[in-house]
């Protein structure tokens, strides 16, 4: 579960931003009841904000947390480089600053820790591993440049790791590599259980549904039921295979021979040979259509049931940037529904997004108050990201639809296009 992300110096966000999922009381009644771990962190965060206000920059630093921690001991160039670091260019101080990342979160050991880093466009500069097994913080190891401190929790070959960690590299990182035990519960946290999704390429996950549907009758059965239940006209879903010629069969395996770090080859090429089909009721007989035909929301749907689906089975931390992008409003909050009834989500998965459909701040809707975070860029082209209760607790009652669109809360981009193209077309006059 994740408790508390703080970046700063990344792409838009300059100073020190964080998101925090921490509740302000113990919790629903209903997740104390049905068991949650922590029913004091809350399963879902929305971000609201205009056009480039930031956002993305969140969501993409999530990301760069992930890939930095899974490559770059064995990924990234060993004579220097940190990976797609793109720290704030809007003046000249801080583009030459390090990049730092901070991450508290609960593992899959049920401990909670505390992970970050600093990094600048050559190397790791800091450093630091920590794990509150009561209240009291205990150092699993620090690091500043290379210098290194290790405490008395962290069991394992410190020299060696210490000696075979490059400077541009993450020790967390290598001590993945060496299989360190005292780290991998935090490791696999952040690159198994912590996820970025981009909204516009939910295509991806098509090649997961494919295979999994082939593989798993469960999975099959609930995907077919989603689909069924979304009000589409479908009334079945299937996986067919259309074997390729033996030519582009072979062509196609030699280019993924190519690429070493590939071991799973023959099951890629039976995901390309599948196709996912849809069976849609007409007036007097069913139809197969070929998902290709279908419209970018079914596609979509499809993604965002299979993520959700997985993420219920795992306890995961799904990170989508711009949510609603070709779902309907009413689809995006039933997904968010799911994420939030302690009865349907009992392994705690937290769903963190992006978005411009503001309907979800309206009555009745299953976001709690306190989940509502604000991006907004100042005049210097800063974001800075704040809570919706930096404004006051909201009555229960009251419309924060209503107060977003009237800008009580910020994070509204400011409009005057109509103006610049009025202004453009009396200029001649």
């Amino acid at each position: 579960m994740l408790i508390d992300f703080t970046v700063a110096n990344f792409r838009s966000i300059r100073d020190r931003q964080s998101l925090t999922l921490d509740r302000s009381a113990r919790g629903t009644r209903e997740a104390r009841e049905a068991g949650w771990r922590r029913p004091d962190i809350l399963p879902v965060s929305v971000i609201y904000g205009g056009n480039a206000a930031g956002k993305t920059s969140l969501i993409d630093a999530v990301g760069y947390l992930i890939s930095a921690v899974e490559n770059s001991y064995a990924s990234w160039k060993p004579r220097g480089g940190t990976g797609r670091r793109e720290p704030f260019r809007l003046d000249r101080a801080h583009s030459n600053q390090p990049t730092e990342v901070d991450v508290e979160f609960v593992a899959g050991d049920g401990l909670e820790y505390r992970y970050g880093f600093a990094i600048d466009d050559e190397r790791v500069v800091s450093e630091y591993l920590h794990v509150f097994r009561t209240r009291r913080r205990s150092v699993l190891f620090e690091r500043e440049l290379d210098d290194y401190k290790f405490g008395d929790s962290f069991r394992g070959p410190a020299s060696l790791l210490r000696g075979t960690t490059r400077p541009n590299a993450l020790f967390l990182s290598a001590a993945a590599a060496a299989g360190l035990d005292a780290t991998e519960a935090a490791h696999a946290w952040i690159t198994e259980t912590l996820a970025v999704y981009a909204a516009t390429d939910y295509r991806a996950e098509h090649h997961h549904v494919k295979q999994r549907m082939s593989e798993d009758p469960g999975y099959r059965a609930h995907m077919t039921a989603l689909m069924e239940s979304a009000g589409l006209g479908v009334v079945g879903l299937d996986v067919k295979r259309h074997e390729l010629p033996s030519e582009e069969r072979a062509r196609i395996r030699k280019l993924l021979e190519a690429q070493n770090e590939l071991n799973n080859i023959d099951e890629i090429l039976r995901t390309i040979e599948s196709e996912i089909v849809l069976r849609h009721r007409g007036e007097d007989m069913d139809v197969d259509l070929p998902f290709d035909a279908e419209s970018d929301g079914t596609h979509a749907l499809l993604s965002f049931g299979s993520l959700t689906y997985r993420a219920l089975e795992q306890g995961t931390v799904c990170v989508v940037d711009e949510i609603d992008t070709s779902l309907h409003p009413l689809l995006v909050r039933e997904l968010v529904a799911v994420f939030t009834d302690p009865r349907i989500n009992v392994h705690q998965a937290q769903l963190i997004f992006t978005t411009h459909d503001v309907s979800l701040l309206g009555a009745g809707t299953p976001i709690d108050r306190e989940s509502v975070w604000v991006a907004e860029k100042s005049h210097t082209g800063a974001t800075s990201l704040y809570p919706l209760t930096e404004y006051g607790t909201p009555r229960k009652e009251e419309n924060l639809e209503r107060g977003y669109m009237t800008g009580r809360f910020g994070g509204l981009p400011n409009l005057s296009i109509a103006n610049t193209f009025l202004a453009l077309v009396t200029s001649g006059d």
